[in-house]
């Protein structure tokens, strides 16, 4: 019987919780305020290159396709969500917000990524806000406290249960693809049609 991933998950945020609360202590800042990070786009070229989000974005959230938006974290407060979900008529978006995190966020919508000032603390100065230097957005500009990012990357090794059974079920995915990957390749398949079985296993 697997475990109720709902509550590894809240357990999962304590935990985070209480690292940020001793991270901005000893960095001496209010709030943690962590970008998912920004869409780079191709030199000369309107395509951009795939979206990798921040690390630490994703450790408080089960989010990887969400540019453009924002955690932020005050000790005692409930974490909050601000959360990129535009109009677009040529590109996929984020769905709406759902899943188990979202009963333990606040979630702001916004439709342009300038919204999230908004929804931001009102001194960017008191924030550590952890992310690449192209997600800045007016004030808030990442500045990566050395002491916030230490303490978070240190403690980031020690992996909840909720994170441990996240990666189990990851290599249940990739054993399934990479098995039926094998079986295409015995069977003589084409690279592409190896890469197709793969895929549908995963």
């Amino acid at each position: 019987m697997r475990p109720d991933l709902s509550a590894l998950y809240a357990d999962h945020l304590d935990t985070l919780k209480q690292r940020a609360d001793e991270a901005l202590q000893r960095g001496g800042f209010d709030a943690l305020v962590v970008p998912s990070g920004r869409l780079h786009f191709q030199f000369f070229d309107d395509r951009d290159y795939p979206f990798a989000v921040n690390p630490q974005f994703k450790a408080w959230l089960p989010l990887v396709r969400v540019p453009d938006s924002w955690l932020i974290y005050e000790p005692g407060q409930r974490p909050k969500v601000i959360y990129l979900q535009p109009f677009d008529y040529w590109h996929v978006v984020p769905s709406a917000p759902s899943g188990a995190w979202t009963g333990h966020m606040d979630v702001a919508i916004i439709r342009t990524p300038e919204e999230a000032l908004q929804h931001l603390p009102k001194d960017a100065s008191k924030c550590a806000i952890l992310g690449e230097p192209q997600s800045a957005l007016g004030a808030f500009v990442p500045n990566n406290p050395p002491a916030v990012v230490a303490y978070l990357e240190y403690e980031r090794a020690f992996k909840t249960p909720y994170e441990i059974e996240m990666m189990r079920a990851a290599s249940r995915v990739g054993a399934r693809a990479h098995r039926a990957a094998e079986r295409a390749f015995r069977a003589g398949a084409s690279e592409f049609g190896i890469h197709l079985a793969y895929c549908q296993a995963a």
